[in-house]
């Protein structure tokens, strides 16, 4: 029972931090629980089973024409495993957009939904591909390296992969250019299936490199995720800037106060509110207050999806939002400023 309790063990608990860094990231519109728990379950189940079956098929293809040599071994695992695993993630993500398109509003929300699709596949992955069969056959030496790399050392490689074609989905979401919206996702899909290559590539050399070519992979892959983080964090501030524009009307017209403005603009200073909300009413006001922000912010992200002035289905939609800004505001009104009331 040892070996099977450290596999899930040594897939699970990186996967639940991991998740749990991505969700804060997402720091002004939190996208829905349940979506994020259909997108880590595709990755895990569907995306993990048309990979394998997949991959069998053209593996066995690459045998038949180049045999056990070098040249075929590496063919398999940078050219065939990137193709075919980045399609089947990246299916989920034009789902998401074409099905979803109110919650997939920008850059960061493909991110956010990359990011859970790629944690489900290295869930799956790492479990049963890896952590069992190598902690079974090879002891817990050799397993508990193998998940220290994994789940550590390069823990955040799938997430990274589907979260660079996410991120080109959510470009293509903001343009109102059909070339753009089709160009951008492929050209998303294609470096992310190069980034996975050059990885599996490294991977596969090592012996032939003395280590040098996983060296490679190392500063690829974290060198991508930190650009990949660069750009999530630019475009928080993008989104601060939306909540800025979409709610200064908001104070015009009276539905929010100043100091509502300055509170709602700050991701800071709201998640402050909301735990004070907690601590002082429970887990009812948490909620009443978070469903107030989640209103206002989507109120102002719809407002940057505003195609033109004169659109009556966009503006009948602006108004809806409005008037439940309006209703969770008042529910939650007590918790903003305990000390007032």
């Amino acid at each position: 029972m040892l070996a099977p309790s450290l596999a899930l063990l040594g897939a699970l608990l990186p996967t639940v931090i991991y998740v749990s860094v991505i969700w804060w990231l997402d720091r002004y519109e939190k996208e829905p629980l349940g979506l994020l728990a259909l997108a880590f379950l595709w990755g895990a189940i569907p995306a993990a089973i048309i990979s394998v079956l997949l991959e069998f098929v053209l593996d066995l293809l690459i045998t038949t024409l180049g045999g056990e040599s070098l040249v075929a071994s590496v063919a398999s695992v940078s050219v065939s495993a990137p193709l075919v695993e980045e399609s089947a993630k990246g299916i989920a993500l034009i789902g998401l957009v074409l099905i979803f398109s109110r919650e997939f509003d920008d850059v960061l929300d493909g991110i956010v939904y990359g990011a859970m699709i790629g944690f489900g596949f290295a869930f799956s992955e790492n479990l049963f591909a890896y952590f069992l069969p190598i902690l079974t056959q090879e002891g817990i030496g050799s397993g508990v390296v193998n998940i220290f790399m994994r789940s550590i050392v390069f823990g955040f490689n799938h997430a990274f992969w589907t979260g660079i074609v996410g991120a080109a989905i959510g470009v293509a979401r903001l343009s109102h250019d059909w070339g753009r919206r089709l160009l951008v996702p492929l050209a998303g899909w294609a470096t992310a299936v190069l980034f996975h290559g050059l990885h599996n590539a490294g991977a596969v050399l090592v012996e032939q490199t003395f280590c040098l070519s996983l060296g490679v992979s190392l500063v690829v892959d974290w060198g991508g995720l930190l650009l990949l983080l660069i750009i999530a964090v630019l475009v928080l501030r993008k989104e601060s800037d939306w909540i800025e524009r979409g709610l200064v009307d908001e104070v015009r017209r009276g539905a929010l106060s100043p100091q509502e403005f300055d509170l709602l603009r700050s991701a800071g200073r709201r998640a402050q509110v909301r735990w004070k909300a907690w601590s002082q009413g429970g887990r009812s006001a948490y909620r009443s207050v978070g469903r107030y922000f989640q209103s206002a912010t989507e109120l102002a992200f719809r407002k940057q999806h505003l195609h033109s002035p004169e659109d009556g289905a966009s503006l009948a939609e602006i108004k809806r939002l409005q008037e439940a800004m309006a209703v969770s505001r008042a529910i939650a009104w007590p918790w903003l400023w305990p000390k007032q009331s």
